[in-house]
């Protein structure tokens, strides 16, 4: 099975992920990449910690894919 390690992006803070994840195939590794970026910009967001959230994913040490979520909120 493939490792792959989520490395966090939040306003210029990198928390990497030494230890990483086993996963059956690519697409549970892309699920999961969604889902752990989407709850970790949820709360970043409404604290008002973070404007944009990236998870960098590895798959073996190789880049395999970036998951970027941006909050733009306009007054009017």
């Amino acid at each position: 099975m493939p490792r792959f390690h989520f490395d966090i992006h939040e306003n210029g803070r990198l928390i990497p992920d030494d230890d990483g994840r086993d996963f059956v195939d690519e697409d549970d590794a892309r699920k999961e990449a969604v889902l752990t970026g989407a709850s970790i910009a949820r709360d970043a967001f409404i604290a008002g910690s973070a404007h944009r959230i990236v998870v960098n994913v590895r798959e073996e040490g190789s880049p395999f894919l970036k998951v970027s979520i941006t909050l733009e909120v306009e007054e009017a």
